[in-house]
């Protein structure tokens, strides 16, 4: 038997519950906790945007064609997305002072962005190597999704080729049955 999580509530919240936090060791003294909310972790749902009319399962998935270059369009809409605001991220590192920011005792031995105690020098390098991960991350997932829509190209290609070569005009079928029917054995 399965169990339908769907009809189950996104988040659980109880505003009935009081916990006293002790705070310095003595009980009576401190924090309380009236109430609490939290993500149901067993809810289950289709997003609306793979839905494409109300009460359907969702998104089909059976490809042709058509859906083939849809796909392909998709991903190299995003990955072109991704890659310009990998660029555009540059705006980000030069707010937190440039590429050499985040170097220990930032640029020309200046104090790092955040200020000049030890602590901002550790925060702006941290932030420096930080960027650095996200603006390769970033690169590396639109490449691969450049690479996912050439393989889907070559796969709608090999489809079409296969297609191509396994249909038979209205002649050649005309041709087979009369061949057929011209030996007379049914075979």
């Amino acid at each position: 038997m399965t169990d339908d999580r769907t009809s189950q509530p996104e988040r659980f919240k109880n505003d009935d519950i009081y916990i006293p936090v002790p705070v310095g060791g003595m009980p009576t003294s401190g924090l309380a906790v009236t109430g609490f909310e939290i993500d149901n972790v067993n809810h289950a749902a289709t997003p609306d945007s793979l839905v494409t009319a109300p009460g359907e399962a969702g998104v089909k998935t059976e490809w042709d064609a058509t859906s083939l270059d849809s796909a392909i369009g998709w991903l190299e809409t995003h990955a072109a997305y991704l890659n310009k605001l990998s660029y555009d991220m540059v705006d980000i590192q030069d707010l937190m002072g440039g590429a050499a920011a985040g170097m220990a005792g930032g640029v020309g031995g200046q104090a790092s962005p955040l200020g000049g105690f030890d602590w901002a020098g550790r925060l702006a390098a941290k932030h420096q190597g930080l960027y650095q991960g996200t603006e390769t991350g970033v690169r590396k997932l639109a490449q691969n999704l450049y690479d996912a829509a050439e393989a889907l190209r070559q796969v709608k290609q090999n489809y079409e080729t296969a297609e191509e070569q396994n249909r038979m005009s209205a002649t050649d079928m005309q041709r087979v049955f009369g061949e057929v029917a011209g030996r007379g054995d049914g075979r």
